[in-house]
C-alpha cells in the first residue's frame, strides 16, 4: 500500500472512528444521568461487580483470535473460518462455566443479589463469540466507517434506548443487564449478515496453531490489562460493598470516558495501519511521537479543568446525591493522560508482534493496581483512586520503555512534548479556577458556575490556539490541518511529519 494511500485511510478511519466514539460518549453520558435518577448506587455496584467477572472471562472465550485475524499478514480463508468456529466454541464454554459459577461468584463478592444476574449474563459470551470475526475483518481492511455506525447504531437502539426504557419503568438492576445482552445481540446480529459468505465452521489443526501463536500471547497481556483496569473494582465491591463500588465506578467511568474514547480511536485506527508497516520503523515512530502527542494535547487542558471542576460536574450530571463521586474523580484525573496514551505503545507493541514483553510488563501493571487500591481501602475510596493513578502511571513509563526498544524515541522527546502541554494545562485550567471561585464568593448555582468556568477555559485554549500555536507543536500544526479538510469534507494526505 502507498504511503498516500495508507495516509488517507488513516485520516479517514480517524474522523469516521473519532466521529463514532463522540456520539459514543454523548450516548454515554446521556442514558448515565438519565439511569442516575433511576438506580440506585448498589444497582450500580451488582452489574459492575458482574461486568468484572464478563469482562475477565471474554478474554478466555476468545483468546486473541480476533487481533490474530487483524495483525496476520497472510490471512486466508481458512483461517478466518477457524477463528469463527474457535470463538463460538470458546464463548459457548466459557457461558456454561459462568452460569455454573454464579453462586460461588455471588459469595466471593458478598452479594446475594449478584447470582441470578450472573446467571443471565452469561448468554453475553456466546453471543459475542458470533460477532468477534467479523469486526476483526471490518478492521483489517480499515472499514472505520461501518464500524463507527455499528457501535453507534448498537449502543443508541439497545444499551441506551431499552435500557433508559426498563430503568424509567422500574425493572432496576435488570435494566442494566437487558441493555447489556441486547447490544452484544444487535452487533453479532449485523456481522452475521455482513459476513455470511465468509464465515462458517472449520476445524484445522495448523490453522489454528497459526492464529493461537499470536493470539496466546495478546491474551496474556491481556488477562493482565484486564486484571488491572478492574482490580481496583474488585477491592472496592469486594471489601468496601455494591454502594462503594456504584459510587467508584461512576467516578471511574466519568474520567475515564475521554481516555476510553481517545484510546479506541488510536487502537482501532493504529492497529492496523501499524500492523500493515511493521517492518518500517522510521514511520512508526513518527505515527507514535504525533498519536502521543496529539492524545496530550487533548488530555492535558481537560485533565486540569476537571480536576478544578469536579464538584459542579458531579452536582449538575449526577446530581447531590451522588457528591461522593467528586474527589476520587478529581484523583483519577492526575492519570488522564497516562491512561490514554499508553494505548499508542500498546498497539504498537501488538502490530509489531511484541505480545510477550508486552505480556509481562501488563502484569506489572495489574499487581501495582491491586496493591494500590488495597492498600488505599483502608483509607476511602479517594486513597483508591491515588493508589490507581500511581499505577497507571507506571504502566505508561513501563510501555514506553517498550516502544523505546522498538523504534527510535528518546526519553527526552517524550518529556519535551509533555512538558509543552502541561503549561498549556496549567493556564487554561487557572482561567476555570478563577472564574469558579469569582462565581463562588457571589453564591452563584453550581450550574452557573460549570457553565461559565468551561467558557473561560475554551477561550483561554482558543487564546493561546491562535495567539501562541508554536507551543503545541508540529501535533498542532497536523491537527489544525486535519480540521480544515474534514471541515471541507475532504481526506487528502496530510502526513505525519
Amino acid at each position: 500500500m502507498s504511503n498516500r494511500s495508507l495516509t488517507s485511510r488513516t485520516l479517514g478511519g480517524l474522523l469516521w472512528i473519532s466521529s463514532g466514539s463522540a456520539a459514543h460518549a454523548v450516548l454515554s453520558t446521556i442514558i448515565m444521568i438519565v439511569q442516575a435518577r433511576f438506580l440506585t448506587p448498589t444497582e450500580f455496584g451488582i452489574v459492575g461487580a458482574a461486568m468484572i467477572v464478563i469482562g475477565f472471562s471474554q478474554i478466555f472465550s476468545q483468546l486473541g483470535i480476533g487481533p490474530a485475524i487483524v495483525q496476520r499478514s497472510d490471512l486466508a480463508a481458512g483461517h478466518i473460518r477457524v477463528g469463527f468456529t474457535v470463538s463460538f466454541i470458546l464463548g459457548c464454554l466459557v457461558g456454561v462455566l459462568f452460569y455454573v459459577l454464579a453462586h460461588a461468584l455471588a459469595v466471593f463478592f458478598r452479594m446475594e443479589d449478584l447470582a441470578p444476574v450472573i446467571k443471565v449474563m452469561a448468554l453475553i459470551f456466546p453471543i459475542t463469540g458470533l460477532s468477534v470475526t467479523g469486526q476483526s475483518l471490518l478492521q483489517r481492511t480499515m472499514q472505520f466507517k461501518t464500524l463507527a455506525l455499528i457501535d453507534v447504531f448498537s449502543y443508541a437502539l439497545f444499551y441506551g434506548a431499552l435500557g433508559i426504557v426498563l430503568a424509567v419503568t422500574g425493572w432496576g438492576v435488570w435494566a442494566l443487564v437487558f441493555a447489556q445482552i441486547g447490544q452484544a445481540a444487535c452487533t453479532a446480529l449485523i456481522m452475521l449478515v455482513m459476513h455470511h459468505k465468509k464465515l462458517g465452521f472449520r476445524f484445522n489443526a495448523s490453522e489454528m496453531g497459526e492464529l493461537m501463536n499470536y493470539g496466546l500471547g495478546f491474551s496474556l497481556a491481556r488477562i493482565a490489562n484486564y486484571a488491572a483496569t478492574q482490580a481496583d473494582n474488585l477491592v472496592v465491591g469486594r471489601w468496601m460493598g455494591p454502594a462503594a463500588l456504584g459510587i467508584y465506578g461512576r467516578a471511574y467511568q466519568f474520567l475515564m470516558m475521554p481516555a476510553t474514547q481517545l484510546g479506541t480511536v488510536a487502537d482501532k485506527v493504529l492497529f492496523p495501519v501499524m500492523s500493515a508497516v511493521q517492518q518500517d520503523k522510521p514511520r512508526l515512530a513518527r505515527a507514535y511521537t504525533t498519536g502521543v502527542a496529539f492524545i496530550a494535547m487533548m488530555t492535558m487542558p481537560l485533565s486540569g479543568v476537571l480536576i478544578v471542576l469536579a464538584p459542579e460536574i458531579i452536582y449538575v450530571l449526577l446530581g447531590k446525591a451522588w457528591m461522593a463521586v467528586a474527589p476520587p474523580f478529581q484523583l483519577l484525573a492526575l492519570a488522564l493522560v497516562f491512561r490514554t496514551s499508553y494505548k499508542m505503545s500498546d498497539s504498537l507493541a501488538r502490530a509489531t508482534g511484541a505480545v510477550y514483553r508486552r505480556a509481562w510488563r501488563q502484569w506489572v501493571y495489574a499487581a501495582a493496581v491491586f496493591s494500590g487500591a488495597w492498600i488505599g481501602q483502608f483509607w476511602g475510596l479517594s486513597a483508591v483512586a491515588f493508589g490507581v493513578a500511581l499505577a497507571i502511571l507506571v504502566n505508561f513509563l513501563l510501555m514506553f520503555h517498550l516502544t523505546a526498544s522498538i523504534v527510535r524515541i528518546s526519553w527526552r522527546e517524550l518529556g519535551i512534548i509533555h512538558l509543552r502541554h502541561f503549561v498549556v494545562a496549567c493556564v487554561v485550567s487557572g482561567a476555570a479556577l478563577a472564574v469558579k471561585m469569582a462565581l463562588l464568593s457571589l453564591g452563584a448555582h453550581p450550574a452557573v458556575i460549570l457553565a461559565a468556568a468551561l467558557i473561560a477555559a475554551a477561550l483561554m485554549f482558543l487564546g493561546l490556539w491562535f495567539g501562541c500555536r508554536s507551543i503545541f507543536g508540529d501535533e498542532g500544526r497536523w491537527a489544525h490541518e486535519l480540521a480544515k479538510r474534514s471541515a471541507a469534507g475532504l481526506l487528502k494526505p496530510v502526513g505525519l511529519r
